[in-house]
């Protein structure tokens, strides 16, 4: 089993993509942290994206937590998933 977690953004205004992952396996301060958060999603309970955003300039997020995938507009974040992102996309 994969223990990988990566998370990719796309859009908001500059069109920038962002990309960070994480193998909870490795000595990386932030990998405890990240298990915990691991442990308060339910990836089937998250919403997914449902064609065109209506938001302009918005943030679309991609995650694969350990073989699990999710994608979801930046105002569909769970607050764990915030988390996650900022941890892995370096805001954190």
């Amino acid at each position: 089993m994969s223990r990988l977690v990566t998370v990719r953004r796309t859009g908001g205004f500059a069109g920038i993509a962002r990309a960070g992952e994480l193998d909870l396996d490795s000595a990386d301060v932030r990998a405890p942290e990240v298990a915990g958060l691991l442990d308060g999603i339910d990836v089937d309970a998250v919403p997914a994206v449902e064609g065109a955003d209506d938001r302009p300039d918005g943030f679309h997020y991609v995650f694969d937590l350990c073989g699990e995938r999710c994608a979801l507009a930046e105002h569909q974040l769970t607050p764990e998933l915030r988390r996650l992102a900022a941890l892995l996309l370096g805001a954190g």
